[in-house]
């Protein structure tokens, strides 16, 4: 049986699937500023001119996994303080420093913002006192801060008041069903 030939396109989508993973795994293990590009390179078994051919930067291939997370769903609101969240809080952090990076999660984050928005809004009006967007931008202010506090205190925050907290600001009832008043 002869073996299918990749084509140009499809040898690059490998490439960066292979590079995207083992970025994923080393940010998740040593933290956003513990990951080199020569070690992500090393571990997808590509050069470190592979990881640029497809990307400029350290911080571009971070916002393309940010991105990725999006996309396909995992990325849902963590109020815990995992692997992977305190490696996007370091990201965070270099971020604001560098003007075109923080330009450019910016805008992600208000695409998120609206994504939430929309999503806990549905075709239902705002409350008087916040737009959807608004609510999103706050819930997920939160679940940074309560990421933070269960980095440095696993036992700050219990998860079922996270749950509540933010299920109070979406306007849920005690039921889980959403509500436009929220006391």
């Amino acid at each position: 049986m002869a073996q299918h030939r990749l084509t140009r396109e499809e040898a690059r989508q490998r490439t960066r699937g292979a590079i995207l993973a083992a970025a994923r795994t080393l940010f998740t293990e040593h933290g956003y500023r513990g990951a080199s590009l020569d070690d992500i390179a090393e571990t997808a078994g590509y050069s470190k001119g592979a990881v640029y051919s497809n990307w400029p930067s350290k911080e571009a291939l971070f916002l393309d996994l940010l991105d990725e997370e999006r996309t396909d769903g995992t990325g849902g609101m963590s109020t815990t303080a995992g692997p992977w969240q305190l490696a996007t809080l370091e990201f965070f952090v270099e971020a604001v420093r560098s003007p075109e990076t923080r330009q450019a999660l910016a805008a992600r984050y208000q695409q998120a913002r609206r994504d939430i928005g929309a999503a806990v809004g549905g075709e239902r009006p705002h409350p008087p006192w916040a737009t959807w967007d608004e609510i999103a931008a706050a819930a997920m202010a939160i679940g940074t801060g309560l990421i933070i506090q269960t980095a440095l205190d696993p036992e700050a925050i219990h998860p079922q008041l996270a749950n509540r907290v933010i299920g109070q600001l979406l306007g849920e009832d005690a039921h889980g069903n959403l509500r436009l008043d929220p006391e």
